[in-house]
């Protein structure tokens, strides 16, 4: 059995210990009642409720962020409660893009001259206010008296019960900023300044991907001057394996140029395919990818290009033409175009028809530059149909749709906003922004 052995020189070291050994060893023959210890009397158990509390500084007006801080240590710091976090963020919308992620050098405002909320701000409440509560009790008809308990006491009404109920109360204020999201708020109507940020964000400019993408429709009998693609230049790494006509990004290709187009390094050119024709007018134009010529030879003879763009599949075969430079307009928004003056056509088809039409999806309408169509437009597309005989006919909107390509006849939309899956050709579509000429 292994013994345990205490030495004196190290219970000299805690006299504090030893002292606890030593009582307990004089007091047990005094029986388990005599090591009860005292209980403190109540006021000295706990600090002072009655004492009020220093009062707290006023809060800045702003705060520039520092290293490591956060919402939550904030509300922590100013307004005393971290669960108050949501305030500071609800006052700082326009700087905070997400609530996780605050940076150094940001201003966050805090309320014009508040004080954190807090205890001090009860205990220091102004002595008018405890006059007119005190005004407003002894006005008040003396409620009677609660019936005797036992020992023949009775109680009173004071002045806390005849405040009124916290249902006929206000919303609880925050003295740092007001009515808090955790209190009902009255709803603050939207400005109209307001209303045109929400409309300037809600529109996207055209995108260059979405200029050279979208494709286009040919009209009735038209021909374009175009090249051929002859396929993938580069040889396959495995001997037995033939190299395939079709290529990847950065891929290089063989082209026969457009007739009488002379090309030169960094010329532009786009390949495409025919997927279908469109009754009543002409073929639909895919484009599969952007190719950047990369040597020119001789006259007649083909010129190598590089793959920097892929919509489709880049295949051999397929057809190139000179793509036509993309001039962003930027800076330039639409604006909004009354209901009797904007340009109205029909739609002619979708480039991939489908039962159920998806955002995003590429569509052809029946209007273009001669009729003051832009690059930019926005249309709204929608449908009239016949409902129940007793409500007779309805337009239904169908979709937004944002113009990324424009020819003198026919102009291509991209649906950036859909509200029913069922366009189809016929569809009404009418110019409801227009960008500046």
């Amino acid at each position: 059995m292994k013994r345990t052995m205490i030495f004196p020189s190290k219970l000299g070291q805690f006299p504090f210990v030893a002292g606890l050994v030593l009582g307990g060893l004089a007091v047990l023959p005094l029986g388990l009642t005599s090591m009860v210890a005292q209980q403190p009397p109540a006021e000295q158990s706990a600090p002072s409720q009655a004492q009020p509390q220093q009062a707290s500084a006023p809060l800045p007006a702003t705060h520039v962020v520092q290293q490591g801080e956060t919402l939550w240590g904030l509300a922590q710091q100013l307004l005393g409660d971290p669960l108050l976090w949501p305030e500071i963020y609800r006052l700082n919308t326009t700087v905070i893009e997400d609530p996780h992620w605050i940076f150094p050098g940001e201003e966050l405002r805090l309320g014009p001259g508040a004080e954190p909320a807090s205890a001090a701000a009860s205990a220091a409440a102004p002595a008018a206010t405890s006059a007119a509560t005190a005004e407003a009790v002894a006005e008040a008809p003396s409620a009677p008296a609660a019936p005797a308990g036992q020992g023949g006491i009775t109680v009173a009404p004071t002045a806390a019960d005849t405040e009124a109920t916290p249902a006929q109360q206000g919303p609880v204020v925050n003295p740092a900023t007001g009515t808090t999201i955790f209190a009902p708020q009255a709803p603050a109507s939207a400005s109209t300044k307001t209303q045109q940020v929400r409309e300037q964000k809600a529109y996207r400019a055209v995108r260059d991907g979405e200029y050279y993408s979208a494709g286009f429709v040919l009209e009735a009998g038209e021909q374009l001057n175009a090249g051929r693609l002859l396929g993938n230049a580069a040889t396959s790494t495995i001997s037995r394996l033939a190299s395939t006509r079709s290529t990847m990004l950065y891929g290089t290709v063989a082209v026969v140029p457009p007739a009488g187009d002379t090309l030169k390094p960094g010329d532009i050119l786009l390949s495409y395919d025919m997927p279908r024709t469109i009754p009543n007018y002409g073929s639909v134009v895919r484009p599969t990818g952007l190719l950047k010529v990369t040597r020119v030879g001789a006259p007649g003879d083909n010129v190598m290009a590089q793959v920097v763009a892929v919509y489709q599949t880049v295949d051999g075969g397929q057809g190139v033409i000179k793509a036509e430079p993309y001039r962003s307009p930027r800076g330039v928004r639409p604006v909004a175009v009354p209901a009797d003056s904007g340009v109205q056509g029909e739609v002619i088809d979708l480039r991939a028809p489908r039962e159920v039409v998806n955002a995003q999806d590429v569509l052809f309408i029946d209007k273009g530059s001669a009729d003051s169509v832009h690059l930019g437009d926005v249309f709204q597309v929608s449908r009239t149909s016949t409902a129940r005989a007793a409500i007779g006919v309805v337009v239904q909107k169908q979709a937004q749709v944002l113009i990324v390509y424009v020819r003198p006849h026919t102009a291509t939309g991209v649906i950036i906003q859909l509200d029913r899956s069922d366009i189809r050709p016929g569809s009404t579509a009418r110019q409801t922004r227009r960008m500046p000429s």
